[in-house]
């Protein structure tokens, strides 16, 4: 079965576009988008895993910081090599690593979600990709080691560097 048709996805059409917010579906409720044929479906835990982890990592970017942090998530839940659902991709482990750093110092539980972090959200959600497949992404002020020897680099974009396989 494809990841995609059990991954989630956002009812926002216009009325984001008019600036409207949507808390999400209420429990055991799924989100659906029905613009764009690459969309994606989000029961509601998966669904705020995603906003706190793009308002963690991506608070303090613009929308296409958060674009593209969102767009990081989303390209590891479908991809083969990765877990595939949010939850799994955010909260994995790498041999005892953390492949997000805000599961592990608290900031997922404790981040207010942003208006711009749930436009960009919803916008990946609908099927906008614009982190050219991007699977990986590190702080600028990091040091590149073996993100830039294993990885090739996709854009510099804010406060972080993109790379994909």
């Amino acid at each position: 079965m494809c990841k995609r048709n059990w991954i989630a996805a956002l009812l926002l059409g216009g009325m984001l576009a008019a600036g409207t917010v949507f808390p999400g579906p209420g429990a055991g409720e799924v989100l659906v988008v029905h613009a764009a044929e690459d969309a994606f479906s989000l029961e509601e835990q998966e669904y705020q895993i995603l906003l706190r982890i793009v308002e963690a990592e991506a608070g303090g970017e613009d929308i296409t910081g958060k674009m593209l942090v969102a767009g990081v998530v989303m390209n590891r839940v479908t991809s083969e090599a990765f877990p595939g659902t949010v939850k799994e991709v955010v909260y994995e482990k790498t041999n005892g690593t953390a492949q997000f750093s805000p599961t592990v110092d608290g900031r997922l539980d404790t981040v207010s979600v942003s208006e711009g972090t749930a436009e960009a959200v919803a916008r990946v959600l609908g099927g906008e990709d614009i982190s050219q497949g991007a699977l990986y992404f590190r702080s600028v002020h990091c040091d590149g080691g073996w993100f830039d020897r294993a990885l090739n680099r996709v854009c510099e974009y804010g406060n972080h560097i993109f790379y994909t396989l």
